[in-house]
């Protein structure tokens, strides 16, 4: 016997198939508004990559992520499907997009997708732990790529499935949200890129919602509603409202920029390199005036300009025992040492740019030689791929590092800038920078005092910084304390500094003389720095070294290292100076007349406990930067656990979709349980049998009664569970707290036993089949569609709830009166 259809169910075919006459338009409208978000919210990954593999990365997860989610709306597919179609278009385009340099041409390879999946747990934190841009180096796209095609599937399914258009506005959001927080410490395009956002997701909303009201408007009324009128004034006069704001804030942004870099997830993060586990490169300095290692070739530099001076390392951090390298805190004061992709930003550094080729010979250690300030490194040894993965670099203080050290046939190119350089005459007009160094620790009062010996008739700051280094020439003597030189102790801690200038005769070497400058300079209020490398001569007026020609190849021996001192000016940033004397007859003290200024006797105190270590570490000859071997089954599980990730996020991202369905089912078992009224609970309890039904593979109808339902239903407890519910709901008591109870206990034991007889693979499929959340989200979005035409009222007949309205859980629905079990006919 054929039942017509109700008013309800007519309206609501009528409302389907009105929307499926306007899908072309809002799926096209949808989806370049969407890609329209995505593309600006990716400026915002730009500083972070500079290069056009980002561009190709971008294109094919808006490309792919659009086309899954196009479908998945054409098709109405679940959610679940969505995300597996999404996962397997990642790993078919991830690897020739993400991770090019793996790729067989346009098809993945394994390894690929080894990084590929690693990337996705991996990548961020060597995004914030490496200096940037990374452009496509190894597998750092794929944090990019992930992040933009989740967001694009999920934008897109929003802006065509969603009954609110303008949500699709938060996964552009979130996308810029993250390429702000692994991006760069300055500003860079973040507050123009973030007002336009803003701007183009608050235009778009407030059009989408005017047209919502205007199809809401025309319904009501059953006639058409001017489009000019009701859609685009309205949004033409909040689109001026933005504008206009959007104007205000960025100017405000532009004339009054924060005075500090921000805080973003690369300047807080502990990176993996520490300079502190290394010894001070100043403290082996007499290690290469041993008469073994003074002739003895350390590097040959080709195209070096003429004077050109090679850096080894910068040390900023003194503590009275020793001028060490800094940075490990990832402080402002000494920077920090990060990874390099393909290259430094040299943007803000005026000098001349070189290319020079390095080869070592006999030099050995952890910090790589670098001229200027680096640009860019290609290692070329035969171990050049590790190298590279070794290097780290310090852009504050322009230092590299190379894990595990150098040595005999480590080749490589460097990219510089040399930075430009004042005359003496111009350096006496100099002023101190603002530049943040570590303060030194322990500084002895003869430092004090002979500054004020120094530059007592210098007027400006620069002045004196002048009349101090040419003092420090013509007073000082050099001797390294080996072969027939002079006496001269080693080391420049605080004593060794005092003894240097109070002493009647003030000898030494560079590695003196360069560190009293550094703490004088400092005395007078320049930022000041001790720089070791190597020059022609050694600074210090010996012979100096082959080939010293602009553009052809010099040899670095042993006898050219030296010290000298940077410090920081208000008019040229960081400028180079040498304090150390030239090479001269020492005198007898005997012939020395007393020094003209009488300083107080001071007494330095010793140097607390924790710092003597660092005195008593391994000679200058020993191989103290060698590293610690890590013992065979750390190195075992270090190699492993990139595979083991890598597995383990490849079986998340699978079982991902069956664990979202099972949460679903979850919550809505909890819902339905805790409903507010007991009535609202044994419905519930008797829809998570029916549930229970549907998944198990029963077939129910949808307009099938309680009983009806349970007729060649699997398990027990079928029959008396619809008899329960149809006695407590339409019984002429009231439903109590108890029945409610009876009725769940019923429940659960009615679906326990529609599991008897399964084997596990049976119940698996049950736990996460969609059926019933099929059946469900059939009924909402039917629900919906008929409230929107018939003005979301109850039907005022007597008929109970139409076949496809959601049920609330929220008390006594229409139709479900007392007396009328036969009419009962709204969800079984």
């Amino acid at each position: 016997m054929s039942v017509a259809a109700p008013p309800e169910t007519r309206a609501r075919k009528t409302v389907r198939r009105d929307a499926r006459r306007l899908a072309p338009s809002r799926l096209v409208g949808g989806t370049l508004a969407t890609w329209l978000l995505l593309a600006v919210a990716s400026v915002a990954w730009w500083p972070v990559y500079r290069d056009d593999s980002m561009i190709v990365a971008a294109v094919t997860a808006v490309v792919f992520g659009t086309l899954v989610a196009l479908v998945g709306t054409v098709f109405r597919l679940p959610t679940a499907v969505v995300a597996v179609a999404t996962v397997a278009v990642f790993a078919l385009t991830g690897v020739p997009a993400a991770v090019p340099g793996q790729a067989n041409g346009i098809l993945p390879t394994g390894q690929g997708l080894v990084d590929l999946f690693a990337g996705v747990a991996l990548g961020w934190k060597r995004l914030v732990t490496i200096s940037l841009p990374v452009g496509s180096y190894e597998a750092l796209l794929v944090p990019f790529f992930a992040t933009l095609l989740v967001a694009t599937v999920t934008a897109v399914s929003v802006a065509t499935r969603a009954s609110r258009q303008e949500l699709a506005s938060i996964p552009a959001l979130v996308l810029f949200a993250a390429g702000v927080v692994i991006g760069p410490s300055r500003l860079d395009t973040s507050i123009a890129t973030a007002v336009a956002l803003t701007g183009i997701a608050l235009v778009w909303a407030l059009t989408v919602r005017h047209a919502r009201r205007a199809v809401a408007v025309a319904t009501t009324i059953g006639a058409r509603v001017p489009l000019a009128r009701s859609v685009l004034r309205p949004a033409l006069v909040g689109t001026g409202t933005i504008v206009a704001a959007a104007v205000v804030a960025t100017g405000l942004g532009l004339v009054a920029p924060p005075s500090v870099g921000r805080t973003v997830a690369r300047t807080d993060v502990v990176k993996p390199f520490d300079p502190r586990d290394y010894v001070s490169p100043l403290s082996g300095f007499r290690a290469y005036e041993e008469q073994t290692e003074s002739d003895t070739a350390q590097l040959r530099v080709t195209g070096l300009p003429e004077n050109g001076f090679v850096r080894i390392a910068t040390l900023d951090t003194y503590d009275g025992v020793v001028y060490r390298v800094g940075g490990a805190d990832g402080s402002t004061a000494s920077g920090t040492f990060e990874r390099v992709p393909t290259s430094v930003d040299v943007r803000g550094v005026q000098g001349t740019t070189v290319r020079v080729g390095v080869i070592v010979d006999g030099y050995s250690g952890v910090w790589l030689p670098t001229v200027g300030d680096l640009e860019r490194v290609e290692f070329t040894g035969s171990g050049a791929e590790k190298e590279r993965g070794a290097f780290f670099y310090n852009g504050s203080t322009a230092t590299g590092a190379v894990v595990g050290g150098v040595g005999d046939g480590t080749r490589y190119d460097l990219t510089a800038v040399v930075p430009d350089q004042p005359t003496d005459d111009q350096l006496a007009d100099a002023r101190p920078g603002s530049a943040s160094i570590p303060t030194p620790r322990s500084v002895p009062d003869a430092v004090r005092d002979t500054v004020d010996a120094y530059t007592g008739d210098a007027e400006t700051d620069g002045a004196k910084l002048v009349a101090m280094v040419q003092e420090l020439k013509r007073n000082g003597y050099v001797s390294h304390g080996v072969g027939d030189d002079r006496a001269s102790r080693s080391g420049h801690g605080a004593d060794r500094i005092q003894e240097l200038l109070t002493s009647p005769l003030m000898i030494g070497d560079q590695e003196q003389y360069a560190a009293a400058a550094a703490l004088m300079a400092n005395q007078l209020g320049f930022p000041a720095r001790v720089v070791m490398g190597f020059s022609a001569g050694g600074d210090a007026g010996g012979s100096a070294a082959e080939g010293t020609t602009s553009g052809g190849t010099t040899t670095f021996r042993g006898s050219d290292v030296t010290a000298r001192i940077e410090v920081d000016t208000a008019q040229w940033g960081w400028v180079m100076i040498d304090p150390n004397p030239t090479v001269r007859d020492i005198p007898d003290e005997q012939q020395q007349t007393p020094q003209p200024v009488t300083r107080p006797e001071t007494v330095v105190p010793p140097p607390p406990a924790e710092q003597q270590d660092q005195t008593q570490q391994a000679p200058p000859q020993s191989d103290r930067n060698t590293p610690p071997v890590q013992p065979l089954w750390l190195q075992i599980l270090l190699a492993a656990l990139p595979w083991v990730l890598a597995t383990l996020g490849f079986v998340a991202l699978v079982l991902l979709p069956f664990g979202v369905i099972v949460l679903l089912k979850r919550i809505r078992r909890r819902r339905r349980r805790r409903a507010p009224t007991p009535r609202a609970r044994i419905v519930g309890a008797w829809d998570e049998y029916r549930d229970a039904l549907v998944d198990r593979g029963h077939d129910v109808g949808r307009s099938a009664t309680r009983r009806e339902a349970v007729v060649g239903a699997p398990g027990d407890g079928g029959t008396g569970l619809a008899a329960l519910a149809d006695r407590s709901v339409f019984g002429p008591n009231d439903a109590d707290v108890t029945a409610a109870d009876r009725m769940w206990s019923a429940a659960d034991d009615a679906i326990a036993s529609l599991r008897t007889g399964l084997t596990r693979k049976e119940r698996i499929r049950a736990a996460v089949s969609l059926r019933s959340l099929r059946i469900a989200d059939a009924s909402r979005s039917a629900g919906v569609s008929v409230a929107s035409v018939i003005g979301r009222r109850r039907p005022r007949s007597g008929r109970g709830q139409g076949p496809g309205e959601p049920r609330d859980y929220d008390g006594l629905q229409a139709g479900e009166r007392r007396g009328r079990p036969s009419e009962d006919r709204g969800n079984p």
